[in-house]
Formats: C-alpha cells, structure tokens, sequence
C-alpha cells in the first residue's frame, strides 16, 4: 500500500517535541535524515544519522489517520517477536502531539525481486522457513486464531455469486458454483500454533544483503498453520510473472507444506482470489493510492493459477 508523494514531508515536518522525544529514546541528537517513501498518504518515513553514530529507521503516521491503529498494533507486536525471527527490531515507539513513532534499527535495504529467475527469491523462501522457525509455537498467545480472522474476510465468491458482474472472468462464471463450494474448505488445515503474519504482500518484504529478507509491518498478526503465510504469497508471484505451474514448483517440498493436502492449498487460493476479486470493486481506502487496482491484478494472476490447478473447464 504506498502512498502518495505529492506532500513529501520528512522527519523535519514532525512538532519538534515529537522529534525530541524520539531523540531522547534513541540516546543521540539526529544529525541527518535521509527521506523514504512513506506507506500512507499523511505518513513520514526516514532514515536517521545519530550524532553519536547510532542510525535508526523511522515511520510516522498522525494519529487521527484511519492506519493508526495499525501503527499501534505493529509497535505492540514486533515489541514481543523474538531477537532471532527475521523481523526489523522495534526500538522505540512514540505516541505524542497527535503523532505516531516507530522507531527501528536501521536496516539498508531494498524490495526484494520476484520476478522469475531472480536470485532473491531463494531469500524470500528462506525467510518464510525462519519465521515458522522462530515463531513455533507463537510468543503471542493472545492474537486471534487464523480462521476466526480469516475466516468471515474471505467470502468474497459468496458475494459475488449473490450478484455476479456482468465483467466477471468467464472461466469464474462458468465455475462459480464449484468456486463458492471450496472456498471454506480450507478452514480444517487452518489450525495450529505458528504466529502468522497475515498480511504478506511485497511491500512487507525486505532484502538487507545477500540472502536475507526481513518481513516487516506486522499490523493483523494470527495464529494458525504456517502455510497459510506462504500461500498468501503465491498471487504476488504470479503478478511478478511465474507461470502456475513454476509457483507449484516453487511449493513443492516446502517443510511448512508438509502433510497438508494440494485440495487444501487450492481451497486457500480461492479464497484469497475471491477476496481479491470482490474487494477490488471497492472504493478505494482511505489514506492509500492504487490498492484496489492491485487486488483486481491479483485476482486475474490467481484464477489462472485455480485454473491450472483445478484443470476445471
């Protein structure tokens, strides 16, 4: 979800007791901030140079911005993850003067590539493999279950099927019915006791260095089977340009994939493409720019992955 630049405001544009406050919690006077392109429309984001030679990472959001609660939930989640998972590390959070403050220890780096054949997506993988790793069993017992979140949020077939677009894919026309049948049939291999980060999307992926990726803002954290975040990033991956049969390639062996039946790995595409679909017709969020047009790319890139998968006419 990126946001607009047309207002590029850095840390410099934050009320100067904000910026003190942040200054005292990270123990140095900054002496200068590099501008990045902030996630939200009205938000901040920079890299700071400390006096005493300590860098940190920050992102700002108002307060009364409709993402706030989501800075809120990040800062109290990455706060309890553990120092191993590939997560940035959360080292101060400042709520003051109608501002919200992540404070991070600075990490260089970059979106990593998911085009086919590109070397960062070995990294991509890895990372996956390490956050089942670190975060099995979940150090966050009191997050909500991965079903009870999910669950009532991807229906979007069942919507649709109540009055179907007439710009509706032809191959989902034809396959509607068949569609709002397997898209709960997921819900009994959702179950487990791995943290999930429920979100994945590029934009919460970074390559700081040669096969390493950190995976960052985590804003609706869950609990369930660890597969579910690794599917999650299957229609990313097709609208980076992987056949459907190469993203299958790319799934096949992986330890969190274990025992869990290709049905259910198929049922979990059609929901996520069912929620793509139906949410891609929406009005466009608040505080973001281009959401929507990326969940009706997504949709497309995942019903010719269900096609390939299902063999469905």
């Amino acid at each position: 979800m990126t946001a607009s630049v047309s207002a590029r405001r850095g840390w410099h544009d934050l009320p100067e007791p904000v910026r003190d406050l942040v200054e005292r919690e990270l123990g140095g006077a900054v002496r200068r901030s590099l501008w990045q392109t902030p996630e939200f429309d009205g938000a901040i984001a920079a890299r700071l140079e400390l006096g005493g030679g300590g860098r940190a990472f920050v992102k700002a959001l108002p307060a009364d911005s409709p993402r706030a609660g989501g800075y809120r939930a990040e800062a109290a989640v990455t706060a309890r993850l553990p120092p191993a998972a590939p997560v940035p590390r959360l080292l101060s959070f400042v709520d003051d003067d109608g501002w919200l403050v992540l404070a991070f220890a600075d990490f260089d780096g970059t979106r990593p590539v998911l085009r086919p054949g590109s070397p960062d997506l070995s990294a991509v993988l890895a990372a996956f493999g390490a956050l089942g790793r670190t975060l099995t069993p979940s150090p966050l017992p009191d997050v909500p279950a991965a079903l009870e979140d999910l669950g009532p949020l991807l229906r979007g077939w069942r919507e649709l099927a109540a009055r179907p677009p007439d710009d509706l894919d032809p191959w989902a026309v034809r396959n509607l019915g068949s569609l709002v049948a397997l898209e709960t049939s997921w819900h009994p291999w959702a179950a487990g006791d791995t943290l999930l980060h429920n979100g994945i999307e590029p934009d919460s992926l970074v390559r700081t260095g040669p096969g390493r990726v950190l995976v960052t803002n985590w804003r609706y954290p869950a609990r369930g089977a660890g597969w579910l975040d690794l599917v999650t990033l299957v229609p990313h991956l097709l609208d980076a340009g992987h056949a459907p049969a190469d993203v299958d390639r790319l799934l096949r062996g992986r330890p969190v994939l274990s025992g869990v039946p290709g049905w259910a790995v198929t049922a979990f595409g059609v929901a996520l493409a069912g929620y793509s679909e139906h949410a891609g017709r929406l009005p466009e969020p608040p505080a973001t720019t281009g959401v929507r047009a990326r969940q009706r790319r997504l949709a497309a890139a995942a019903l010719r992955w269900l096609a390939h998968r299902t063999r469905w006419s």
